[in-house]
């Protein structure tokens, strides 16, 4: 996993809270049209068939941002405004645009947030994810406030942003102890937690394949989907070195993509 050091999130943070503020400033939702426009960055948006969902191009000495819709989706839809920010930041953040510049650069395509394990394509995710979702703003919404999915549920609605991007900004501002499990097809795809988490290693099988008492599991295997929080404990989804956390118990919450047959698992301790 190509992890971001802490200097280099400071510094992605920073530079996204500038560009919040100083184009969309409170109350105003952050709008990348708006940052694009004021900046002179053309865009197009369009059916590409699911090649990307977001690619920056430069071209004749000048950047062009494309962005992928499926179906129904429009400039204001979460996830067509996650990849307008991804590709923002490919721009706004020094070394990417140089990178960009250099002679024989392909155009720079992107697809599915958070899974990348390329380092540039997760300053991008970080970048968007604070552009869209400011520190300041965020803090202030979730302030003593006890962690339960309803307050995930509330940022999404309330900053336009997809329930993965929101949860993956919990984390990150450490607000409550954290893990989100991402899988398909009963094998995980990514994973991500808070520093403070007591445990880092899931319990998978060979071939990565999820523990099987755990709610997301039972998806997969029977197509079950709980509509609430369920309990599970320790020795369900983590690798344990000591026979004394076995019971200990934690929350599991999951977000079913069935058209990707695809999980998101959320879990946090009771």
């Amino acid at each position: 996993m190509n992890e971001i050091k802490p200097g280099r999130l400071i510094e992605l943070n920073e530079l996204a809270v500038y560009y919040a503020d100083e184009y969309c400033p409170e109350p105003q939702v952050v709008n990348p049209l708006v940052i694009a426009e004021r900046l002179g960055i053309p865009y197009t948006a369009g059916d590409y068939n699911g090649c990307f969902d977001g690619l920056i191009e430069y071209r004749n000495r000048k950047f062009h941002v494309f962005l992928n819709l499926n179906g129904e989706e429009h400039l204001y839809s979460p996830r067509v405004r996650f990849s307008f920010a991804h590709e923002l930041g490919h721009y706004i953040i020094d070394s990417h645009r140089r990178a960009l510049k250099e002679p024989g650069m392909s155009p720079h395509g992107s697809q599915g947030i958070f899974a990348s394990e390329i380092g540039t394509e997760r300053e991008a995710d970080y970048f968007a994810a604070c552009l869209l979702m400011p520190e300041s703003r965020i803090k202030k919404d979730i302030y003593r406030r006890r962690f339960v999915f309803a307050l995930v549920d509330e940022i999404s609605r309330k900053y336009q942003v997809s329930v993965t991007a929101a949860l993956l900004r919990f984390i990150a501002l450490g607000n409550h102890p954290l893990m989100v499990v991402c899988s398909q097809k009963n094998r995980l795809k990514w994973l991500r937690y808070s520093e403070d988490f007591p445990y880092k290693r899931l319990n998978l099988g060979a071939n990565n394949e999820l523990p099987e008492c755990t709610a997301a599991a039972e998806f997969f295997v029977d197509g079950t989907k709980y509509r609430n929080v369920q309990e599970v404990f320790a020795e369900d989804w983590f690798l344990l070195f000591r026979s004394s956390d076995q019971r200990r118990s934690f929350n599991e919450y999951c977000v079913y993509y069935e058209a990707l047959n695809q999980v998101v698992s959320v879990i946090w301790e009771k």
